[in-house]
């Protein structure tokens, strides 16, 4: 969703996404890399997987796109543009909670709650993507070894499932002086899914501070095929962002909100984001993995030799590889 709205700013409000998005290129280079990433995973029939992106500009009746914008991310992104009457609430909620519906498969719903009758009658568009990914292990889980064992989290020691696996080849990193690497293919290998583990679990804020994006991709990189015994838990999270925007603040975008973004590139009526919604769902069973995912941008005014072990039992960063590119990380 950022990548659509940065092609339509200019002046600060660019140059603040860009950054974010793609530090130290063009704008232009920010443009070619998500419309390529968009394009290839909707054109590809993949095997062993079933990911699918959705995105859809509702704009109110009373305004309209620029036709050279409208234009260039119905191309570059394949978003799809719907008029909506904002000043009827209930009714623009529904379908927008609709929409995220049904492009998650069912995963995420009542997207918008209703709050004072709905969308708010200051909304003039609203910015919608939606993912959702299905993919099946490489080397399935077996169900009855799954056993209760101990998670090391910050607030004290809890009880979860884990799921061992000892007869295979995993690619990995034992020794970063960051953590523990750990990549587990799916049946499709373009995608895997990765745990990043700090040594110790006071380590993590290190982790997290230390941890930047160009980092994490050459850590993943780094990682070697190796023989492993493996113990990673069974887990589902559900989260809810309310509002992203102080959090964009903190990295930098500082000029998207209200009165002082420049859009212009979008539409002739001036206006900026005034709240980000953002929920997420990610299930990992012995199967593999099934995630969802939707942001809505508001608008207004084996022998003798033992392999090393591996137990993911202590809070992990975790995410969604296809190739090099990181489609989901919590």
């Amino acid at each position: 969703a950022l990548a659509i709205v940065h092609d339509g700013a200019s002046g600060a409000t660019q140059e603040e996404l860009t950054n974010l998005l793609v530090n130290g290129c063009t704008p232009s280079d920010v443009t070619n890399y998500y419309s390529s990433l968009t394009k290839s995973l909707l054109s590809t029939a993949e095997t062993g997987v079933a990911f699918k992106t959705a995105n859809r500009f509702y704009i109110d009746d009373s305004i309209s796109l620029k036709h050279d914008y409208q234009k260039h991310v119905e191309d570059e992104y394949h978003v799809s543009v719907k008029n909506l009457n904002m000043k009827n609430t209930v009714a623009a909620t529904h379908e927008i909670n609709d929409f995220v519906d049904g492009a998650t498969n069912g995963k995420i719903k009542d997207m918008i709650k209703e709050l004072r009758g709905g969308v708010q009658y200051t909304i003039q568009a609203t910015l919608v993507n939606a993912i959702h990914f299905l993919g099946k292990w490489k080397y399935p889980f077996e169900q009855p070894r799954t056993y209760r064992g101990t998670f090391k989290g910050y607030d004290g020691d809890s009880q979860v499932d884990f799921m061992p696996q000892t007869f295979y080849s995993f690619r990995a990193d034992l020794n970063n002086d960051i953590g523990t690497v750990l990549i587990l293919p799916y049946k499709n290998e373009d995608y895997t899914f990765f745990f990043v583990m700090p040594n110790e679990s006071s380590n993590h804020e290190k982790m997290r501070n230390e941890l930047t994006g160009t980092k994490l991709v050459n850590m993943l990189r780094n990682a070697k095929d190796q023989r492993l015994r493996i113990r990673v838990p069974k887990f589902k999270i559900d989260s809810h962002m309310n509002d992203a925007v102080e959090t964009l603040s903190e990295l930098g975008v500082k000029t998207l909100f209200g009165s002082k973004a420049n859009l212009s590139k979008i539409s002739a009526q001036p206006f900026g984001v005034s709240q980000i919604l953002h929920n997420a769902i990610i299930e990992v069973d012995e199967e593999g993995t099934e995630a969802a995912a939707a942001t809505d941008m508001l608008m207004c005014g084996s022998s003798q030799y033992v392999p090393p072990e591996v137990k993911i039992d202590r809070p992990f960063l975790f995410g969604i590889l296809r190739n090099d590119d990181i489609l989901i990380i919590g």
